[in-house]
């Protein structure tokens, strides 16, 4: 498996636990009530500010558990071998770029969607608050389905075109 898929392996794990964690937060006893929409945005950003943090952090620490696993297997070679094979391993060429922009359009058009749901939802009836739960689900998913595409792209190679 290449750097960037561990790396996509790794954010969707968190982003599968951080949307899991919002998810009992919003269904919990301490959640805002339904009809507070200036509570559920301050809960929003927050959570918002929160998987922006982790995601950092666990970022940083992929690095670093990569750095010491390259080191580990190349243990022969010198400190700057081992630096200059990390290099290459996290170097973006043009297949990467694409990888890139072929996996965002299908994550933005997921969170396109979700929108466009978001809306429907509101002129049918339902409460702001749904509408919000909707628009912040599907862009959090957007992003996961963002990173599985880019996995699948990077195992199974990608075609310009």
């Amino acid at each position: 498996m290449s750097y960037t898929s561990k790396r996509n392996a790794v954010n969707i794990i968190v982003g599968i636990l951080l949307m899991t964690a919002y998810s009992i937060y919003a269904l919990g006893e301490s959640a805002p009530v339904p009809d507070n929409l200036k509570s559920w945005a301050v809960v929003m950003l927050v959570f918002i500010g929160i998987s922006i943090a982790v995601m950092i952090i666990i970022q940083v620490l992929f690095h670093i558990w990569l750095a010491i696993g390259i080191a580990v297997r190349e243990k022969e070679h010198t400190g700057k071998q081992v630096e200059r094979i990390m290099k290459a391993s996290m170097t973006e060429d043009e297949r990467y770029r694409l990888i890139s922009l072929k996996a965002s359009i299908v994550g933005y058009g997921f969170a396109g969607g979700g929108f466009i749901i978001a809306l429907v939802a509101l002129a049918f009836g339902l409460s702001a608050v749904c509408v919000l739960h909707i628009m912040f689900g599907t862009f959090f998913t957007g992003s996961i389905i963002e990173w599985c595409v880019s996995i699948y792209h990077n195992e199974r190679g990608v075609r310009n075109g």
